[in-house]
Formats: C-alpha cells, structure tokens, sequence
C-alpha cells in the first residue's frame, strides 16, 4: 500500500500525537508499505529520511514548541498525483486534515482519520472567547469534519463514546491504541540514573512523565507528594516534561515546602525516559483529559505500577488491583495508593510482573496489524463501491471484513 499521512504533530516535535504517527509508521515501513508525511516546516530542522512533505509554518502564539501549518503550496500539489497514493490518513481534523480531505476527495481514494484529542478540554487555549464558546465551537467543527471521512479510529473506548454521544459523530469508529515500544534489554542502572538526577542512591522514586500544563491537573500530584514525603521519608518526585506551567509548579513545590525533593528533569528524549521509568518506584498520573495516556503504557512496559486518576482515556491502560490503582481525583487517596506500593513488597512485585504482561499485549506490531487491516478493508470495499461519485453513507468497514448497513457502526477488536 502506499499510504499518505497528514499530521500537524511531527518531528522535530514530540508528544503524543507525534509519537503515536511515528510508532505507526515505522511498522507500516517494516511490513513493506510506502508511507508519505504532509506537515509543518520547522525552523532549522532536516528530515533524516525521504517522502516528508512540509508545509509552510507560522509560529503558535498558544505555545511556543508548536506551528501552525499553512497548507499552500503548489510544488507540493503538484507531486501529490506522482505519489499514487491508495488511501489518506489524516491525525489531525484542522488544517491538514481539511487538506487530506480535499486531497481524498480530489483523487478518488479513501480517507480514514484518527483522533488522538479530546479537544472539547483544551478550550482555554483561546482564553478570548467564553468557554461555553470555544467548546461549542469545537464540537460543531469535529461533526462536520469526522462526518466527512469515511473511517475513524480512536485510542480508547472514552474518546469513541465522546465523539458519537458528545459530537453526534455517525462515520464508524474502531478503537486502535497507540502501540507501546519495549524497552531495550540493556539499560543503565537506577543508580547510575539517581546519579544523574543529583536523587541519593537509597531514594523512592515517584514519577510523573508529560507536558506540564493546566490541563494535566498538576496540582493533585505536588499536593499527593506532600502527603506522601510525611511517611515516606526518602522519597523523592521527578517531574519530566516542559510546558508552560513549569514556573508555576516550581512556585508552587516550594509553597508545599518540598521543593528539595522535587526534581524538574525538562524535556527528555525516550532515550533517557526508559532508563528513567526503571529507576522509578511508582509512576502518578493525575491528568484527566487524555485519551489513552501514553506514558501510562511506557511505565507498564518497564514494570512500574501506576496510580492513574479515573478520567479520561488513561485508565483504560489499567487494571484496578492488578497492574495499578485507580483512583478519585484526590491527592490524598494518590499518597494512599502510592505509599501503599511502597510498604507492600509482595504486592509490589506482583504488581510490576502484572505490568509487563499487560504491556506485552499492546506491542506496536500487533497494533499496525489491526490498522493495516482496516486500510485494506477500506481500499477494498471504497474499490468496489467506486463510481464516479463516492461511496454511500452505508459504507462500512468492519474489523471482522464483513459490511456493514448502518452508519456509526463500531469496528472494536481488542489488542
């Protein structure tokens, strides 16, 4: 197949929405398929690979590591008929995934989109407009545009439910997570990473991996930590990530007074988090806007039990009392939960070898699979049904290879 994908989230960028396009396609690659990349130019960046494809950008005046995509230009166009593509793969519904649409549209292939956001929370990004706004806003524009193409994929059953009961989202949905690498066999160890960390070498480690921003519901977690160091006296919290709240948590560890046991690594490259989540004792994710909470699975994958807010997608990655804990969005039940792994060595133990399995289940191959079907399925049946006008509405892909008739119908395999 040669498969063209159109994200706004792409190297040098890194996050979610870019990790989960560059675990897809690197199987895609793997299995023999020709994958193509239309995104956004990036100041002084160079792709260490052919067939990427970028657009002209402007700067984000929302934050200040993203681009906004201007999606003109004629060389691009122009080389797009050359590419033979057999179906359109959008990541995004905005800029770019209008384009993919036009692009699907203009030469008669099939268009299959992945939500990877659950937008709806984000609204305080446009702090110009009311919120009741911005979210109407938000929700018009998804119907419109998911109603558009001809399949959609989602990370979890939260996201899946919220677009067909919050955005009257009738195109079929399969659920498809992003697949979770393991980690390399050889890695330093957790002593030569509290080393690294400046963290003494008897330390408990809890952590926290992601953007920092508001939305991700910070807070709990400094507030848990807190509790937690009351008990737990050699422990500290390591917070990865960048983002625009930063200062504001610094400001905010040290209000707690525990600003000495609190330590802000930046921006880390996967390199040094999976050294990272090893050395690690109990991994907190207090964020309730995900849709499947990647690093909830990179934990997993290196055997650190994780205490995960009941919100959102990220639970779905959990089992509650097997591979982690789900919990209120409480700080004090997040110490409990944490302190709880900490003291219980037996059940400590448990837990991790529980991880590991879980995550063995959810490998970026075995998910491509299920994603190379459904391009197969779609290209197959989008053929069969080609005319000179589209596909009927009816036009459902289903993950068993069997059409369905009527529209919203739910693609679900388990991974």
């Amino acid at each position: 197949m040669r498969i063209g994908i159109f994200t706004e989230s792409y190297q040098p960028l890194i996050n979610g929405v870019s990790t989960s396009v560059r675990t897809l396609m690197g199987e895609l690659e793997r299995a023999g398929h020709s994958v193509f990349v239309f995104t956004s130019k990036f100041p002084d960046y160079t792709d260490d690979r052919t067939g990427v494809f970028r657009f002209p950008s402007v700067n984000s005046l929302v934050e200040p590591d993203y681009v906004l995509p201007i999606p003109i230009s004629p060389r691009i166009m122009a080389e797009i008929p050359k590419l033979r593509l057999d179906i359109v793969h959008s990541h995004s519904p905005f800029m770019l995934g209008v384009m993919a649409q036009g692009v699907a549209r203009r030469h008669n292939i099939p268009i299959i989109s992945t939500n990877h956001t659950l937008y709806t929370e984000y609204t305080h990004y446009m702090p110009i407009l009311p919120t009741r706004v911005t979210r109407a806003m938000a929700v018009s524009w998804m119907r419109r545009y998911y109603n558009e193409c001809d399949y959609l994929t989602v990370p979890s059953l939260l996201t899946r439910n919220q677009l067909v009961d919050g955005c009257g989202i009738t195109t079929p949905i399969s659920i498809v997570p992003t697949g979770i690498p393991a980690p390399p066999y050889v890695l330093v160890s957790p002593a030569v990473t509290k080393q690294e960390l400046g963290i003494p070498f008897d330390a408990r480690i809890l952590l926290y991996v992601g953007r920092l921003a508001p939305e991700k519901n910070l807070s709990v977690l400094l507030r848990a930590f807190q509790m937690l160091c009351l008990r737990e006296h050699s422990s500290y919290l390591v917070i990865a990530g960048s983002g625009k709240s930063e200062q504001l948590l610094r400001r905010e560890a040290q209000r707690l007074g525990i600003e000495r046991r609190v330590v802000f690594t930046g921006f880390l490259p996967r390199t040094k988090l999976d050294p990272l989540y090893r050395a690690a004792d109990v991994f907190l994710f207090p964020s309730k806007t995900e849709t499947q909470g990647l690093a909830v699975g990179e934990a997993l994958a290196s055997g650190t039990p994780c205490v995960v807010v009941n919100e959102g997608g990220a639970p779905e990655s959990i089992r509650d009392g097997v591979d982690g804990y789900l919990i209120l969005d409480s700080a004090s039940e997040m110490a409990e939960r944490a302190i709880e792994l900490l003291s219980d060595s037996k059940l400590y133990q448990t837990m991790s070898e529980n991880a590991r399995h879980r995550a063995n289940g959810l490998t970026p191959e075995a998910v491509a699979q299920t994603m190379m079907r459904l391009y197969g399925q779609l290209i197959e049946r989008f053929g069969n049904n080609l005319s000179s006008a589209r596909p009927p509405k009816e036009f459902i892909v289903t993950s068993d290879g069997d059409a369905g008739k009527t529209p919203g119908y739910e693609a679900h395999r388990d991974i």
